[in-house]
């Protein structure tokens, strides 16, 4: 009875069902494959810089080569690597080819496209990189576009302003010789059979091959064999501890990029009975930024500084 009498609760109404089906989270996007991004930029890199230089180092640069066997392997490659999904990757494959056709269509200054690519792809990925961070965040959006003026002032190095155009590269060897003997060997001239240092034989810089001249008394010329021309030099100044040497005219493919000013051998006699020889070469530097390619040239003509005393048997012992 008592059972009867107890009020009993109404159940909870059933949930409502949804008029159609909740959506499903979206898949997560499939990670990067960076390994085989990064493997066809480095194969296109390695072809699209190296293979115009292995054409220059061979002679055959104003071949078939250059002008269909470059492109070709170079489309291939880009063809058959991942899409580039990045303003970087995109940067990246822009440049190799704009460099690529300017190496084509320079011809013999493509050794300096080589030699500057590591500058333009700086520059290009550096601009990227600005465009990317202006693109993400508002409040970088000022720091990331003040490199642009920056950018923009260095451009205008060579054309509004020059810095340090002239440069002087020196090397010093104590030779256990006299300095009669010494300059007995500048008077038969340099032996340029001796092994080039590794850093020409690796960028294939031109330095002489042959050199011809009578003596160095002061007005005496000498005449030295380079591929494009000679440079034809001139003995302008001499004492018993000096001799300077000025350019009359040089006709070399060195002069694409600088422009040689004169040089200078001194010999100061040591109290052991050797030598300490001094050779000294100023140039004009004819490529900017000074920053980049100052260096560069330093390095370059150093290496052919010491080439040359190696040629003139100035070996310390």
């Amino acid at each position: 009875m008592l059972a009867i009498m107890t009020p009993v609760e109404p159940a909870d109404p059933p949930d409502p069902q949804p008029p159609y089906p909740a959506p499903e989270p979206a898949p997560a996007p499939p990670p990067r494959s960076w390994g085989g991004r990064v493997a066809a930029l480095a194969i296109v890199a390695f072809t699209g810089v190296t293979a115009p230089f292995l054409l220059i180092r061979s002679g055959h640069l104003d071949t078939a080569a250059l002008f269909v066997g470059v492109p070709l392997a170079l489309a291939v490659i880009i063809a058959l690597s991942p899409p580039a999904k990045s303003l970087h990757g995109l940067t990246f494959r822009v440049v190799t080819f704009g460099l690529l056709i300017t190496s084509a269509f320079l011809h013999e200054g493509a050794a300096c496209v080589l030699m500057a690519s590591p500058l333009v792809y700086g520059v290009g990925h550096l601009v990227a990189e600005v465009v990317r961070q202006a693109r993400r965040l508002d409040e970088r959006r000022r720091a990331a576009l003040a490199v642009v003026p920056l950018l923009l002032l260095a451009s205008l190095e060579g054309t509004a302003y020059r810095v340090d155009p002239v440069q002087t590269v020196t090397t010093e060897r104590v030779v256990a010789m006299s300095p009669q003997q010494v300059e007995q060997s500048l008077q038969r001239g340099p032996d340029f059979s001796a092994r080039r240092p590794f850093l020409l034989r690796f960028s294939g810089y031109p330095t002489p091959t042959a050199s011809s001249g009578d003596g160095l008394a002061v007005g005496i010329r000498w005449t030295f064999t380079m591929a494009g021309g000679p440079i034809v030099t001139e003995v302008s100044a001499r004492d018993s501890r000096r001799i300077e040497f000025k350019v009359v005219s040089d006709q070399s493919k060195t002069q694409r990029w600088l422009t040689w000013q004169r040089a200078v051998v001194q010999l100061t006699p040591q109290a052991d009975g050797d030598t300490a020889v001094k050779l000294e070469l100023s140039f004009t530097r004819r490529l900017d930024p000074s920053w980049y390619f100052g260096p560069i040239e330093s390095a370059m003509v150093g290496a052919g500084l010491d080439h040359f005393a190696d040629s003139l048997g100035l070996r310390t012992e």
